[in-house]
């Protein structure tokens, strides 16, 4: 991996639609606001988008760990901008914070993201290997 600098940042800008609020698989809609599993996915996306770039031929990436501070709600229609910074690199492990505001610049939450760089194969073949029943 190419090191990625502190600082780094990368920017994903959505509009909410109803397949991104609150519904659940058993007890189906409740609330038609922005949902934080949504919110996640985004701080996700916004974090793979920022290390794509850094990755050399033969590797991968798969997430570690997320956490999500979910502030304001989000209406269906509204913009939304996540941004994911580079914060710390550390081996093979890149963290970022991630934000999402909506177009009035009103903080609706924060996180952080960490992906693991691996190779390719390596990743292959750790996803090949049957789940441990433990």
């Amino acid at each position: 991996m190419i090191p990625v600098p502190v600082g780094a940042t990368a920017e994903l800008t959505l509009v909410v639609t109803a397949e991104m609020t609150v519904r659940f698989d058993q007890l189906g809609p409740v609330h038609p606001v922005y949902a934080t599993y949504s919110m996640a996915e985004h701080f996700e996306e916004a974090g793979r988008m920022l290390l794509l770039p850094y990755l050399e031929p033969g590797e991968a990436a798969i997430g570690r760990s997320l956490s999500v501070e979910h502030l304001a709600p989000a209406r269906v229609g509204d913009t939304v901008r996540v941004t994911a910074e580079c914060v710390e690199l550390r081996g093979n492990r890149l963290t970022c914070a991630c934000r999402a505001v909506d177009a009035q610049g009103r903080e609706l939450g924060h996180g952080t993201t960490v992906q693991v760089v691996l190779l390719q194969q390596v990743l292959d073949d750790r996803l090949r290997r049957p789940a441990d029943p433990r």
